[in-house]
């Protein structure tokens, strides 16, 4: 294992801001010593993370693919800026996009989340194996647009357990009347290896529709405090927008109309609205007794599909589980096979980042 601070890298590498040098750092790590893996320690305030050229109607994406792409296909270093005008990502600039190494992140924002996330890697690596409990997978979903019929997000689970045959399932759907933050956490607090989640998403939660309901039912930030699952941790994926956006702040959230009152308060007691919030899914990862060993989401609003979107890439993702042993084969597999099936849409396989190890062992090692 080599270990590389951000001081270190910025005053070896060259590059022309700190993501460029990072990413020479890591392909002098392959070239050197052979890497395959790399894990980012940090927020991304403490570590930051490529901001490119996003679709026309959502503005930038940013995206932690940028430091796993390393090569062009000819071999010479891809620098996501071919023709050199500091604008990242355009078309003009002829992407890779495969990434050349496993690479997740640790968004840890202090030394206590730092320990936190390490200790539930340590602990699910040794004690996960041969558990009963990793062998049941949690389903959650409903109608995601209330004005289509059908129940979308039920029938992408329905798609995703017919891939992950091995586990039993748990639904907790808008259907059966069970999504609800109780049955949530009981569900989670069993135990489970994977939990698939396909609906709506936000920056401090996610949330879906009954069938032909107009109510969304919500499961948000503070409910996580019902998760008491200790080191029987889940891998979590969520098929949904912005619940990986790791550049949110307080005035994100005081943005939506539902928290006008709050924003009110925030500009009477002079808060600090450019601070740092979690979002969801490393909310779910850096949770104190329980939580998720790794989360899979998308840093930006999502589209979504079972041919290409957000749907699709989360097929991509299950679909590598019978033939990975480490959670990153898993994450390049599904950018593979979601590049090789949709190669128009780069900004998909951008915006879903893994917020977890990926040497993970998957279920662990064997005692």
């Amino acid at each position: 294992m080599l270990l590389l601070t951000l001081e270190n890298i910025t005053a070896t590498y060259p590059g022309r801001d700190t993501p460029e040098k990072i990413k020479y750092a890591i392909k002098d790590m392959v070239e050197t010593h052979g890497i395959t893996s790399v894990l980012l320690v940090g927020g991304v305030d403490a570590l930051p993370i490529r901001s490119c050229q996003g679709m026309e109607w959502i503005g930038d994406v940013i995206t932690d693919l940028y430091y796993a792409d390393v090569y062009n296909p000819n071999g010479t270093f891809c620098s996501w800026d071919a023709n050199n005008n500091n604008v990242f990502g355009e078309d003009a600039d002829h992407m890779d996009l495969y990434p050349d190494v496993r690479l997740g992140r640790l968004a840890c924002a202090s030394v206590d989340e730092v320990n936190t996330t390490i200790n539930k890697i340590i602990h699910y690596e040794t004690e996960t194996y041969g558990a009963s409990w990793f062998n049941t997978m949690i389903f959650i979903g409903g109608n995601t647009f209330h004005w289509s019929l059908g129940n979308d997000g039920e029938e992408l689970n329905l798609m995703i357990h017919n891939i992950m045959t091995n586990f039993s399932p748990v639904y907790i759907w808008t259907s059966k009347h069970n999504f609800n933050p109780w049955t949530i956490n009981a569900a989670i607090n069993k135990g489970a290896g994977f939990i698939d989640y396909s609906g709506h998403g936000f920056e401090n939660g996610v949330g879906t529709y009954k069938p032909l309901g107009r109510h969304m039912k919500t499961y948000l930030y503070p409910y996580l405090k019902g998760i008491h699952n200790g080191d029987k941790l889940p891998i979590v994926f969520f098929d949904a927008c912005l619940t990986a956006r790791l550049d949110y702040t307080l005035q994100d959230l005081l943005d939506y109309k539902v928290y006008f009152p709050l924003r009110i308060l925030a500009s009477i007691m002079h808060w600090n609205t450019s601070q740092r919030e979690p979002c969801f899914a490393w909310a779910f990862d850096s949770l104190q007794g329980g939580g998720a060993i790794a989360t899979i989401g998308a840093t930006r609003t999502a589209f979504g599909g079972f041919d290409d979107g957000a749907g699709k890439i989360a097929i991509e993702f299950f679909q590598q589980y019978n033939t990975s042993t480490y959670l990153g084969e898993m994450i390049t597999g599904m950018q593979q096979g979601y590049l090789r099936d949709v190669p128009h849409d780069a900004f998909t396989v951008q915006e879903f980042m893994l917020l977890g190890d990926p040497t993970l062992r998957i279920g662990g090692y064997p005692n």
